[in-house]
């Protein structure tokens, strides 16, 4: 669910300025990773193993990512270093979707309130 950000009682220029700043810092970052990371407590199949009385398998820790309908990537993050590495790419690219989702809200709130939306003369990749 996308935030909701309350641009009505902003002033026009404000919401100019926040642009201007939301498009220079807006770049994709590179470890930005769409997926979920889960952690599991499995059982096994053997009759007589303590996961069978509720003592489960685990944690294991996985990454799980869909790629598109009915295509799910799944795979076990085994050392503590992929674990974070993981975790800090889901989060890169959770604040990265914020950020653009701000934008977006920004862009509508400005077309409502004039035909012409305001385009900043800011140049890409400095």
């Amino acid at each position: 669910m996308a935030k909701i950000f309350r641009m009505q009682k902003l002033s026009t220029r404000w919401l100019e300025k926040r642009k201007v700043i939301l498009l220079e810092v807006l770049c994709p970052p590179p470890d930005a990773i769409r997926a979920s990371y889960v952690q599991q407590f499995l059982t096994c199949g053997k009759r007589n193993c303590r996961c069978q009385r509720g003592h489960k398998h685990g944690p294991f820790h996985y990454l799980v990512q869909c790629v598109s309908t009915g295509n799910v990537t799944k795979f076990l993050l085994k050392t503590p270093q992929t674990r974070k590495q993981a975790r800090a790419g889901i989060a890169a690219y959770t604040e990265f979707q914020e950020r653009l989702e701000e934008l977006s809200q920004l862009n509508t709130e400005l077309l409502r309130r004039s035909a012409k939306p305001f385009v900043p003369k800011v140049r890409l990749g400095t």
